[in-house]
């Protein structure tokens, strides 16, 4: 359940992901431009299954990501799926 979410997670947020980049949401948009649309959309269909099942607080819980959306100003981490969900499915429109 949610590997794609873990996937981007794991290989785009990894320990030094600020030293790429300034703020999370560059990653978000390296992510969605250079993986293939299939893989985009298993994302957003993870973090879409994780919004509506109230689930944002507890997938930050239970992993050790490198990626803390409070750290990053998100009030909630819900508040940053919302903006995660939305920029990735504004980008995927773009590549249709």
């Amino acid at each position: 359940m949610l590997n794609a979410f873990k996937y981007i997670m794991e290989c785009y947020f990894y320990q030094d992901w600020q030293s790429e980049f300034s703020e999370e949401k560059e990653v978000l948009l390296f992510f969605a431009k250079k993986e293939n649309l299939e893989i985009v959309q298993n994302v957003i269909d993870d973090i879409n299954v994780i919004l509506k099942n109230k689930l944002s607080e507890k997938v930050f819980e239970d992993n050790s990501f490198d990626f803390d959306p409070l750290l990053e100003g998100y009030n909630t981490e819900k508040e940053w799926f919302e903006c995660a969900y939305k920029l990735l499915v504004d980008e995927v429109d773009k590549r249709k």
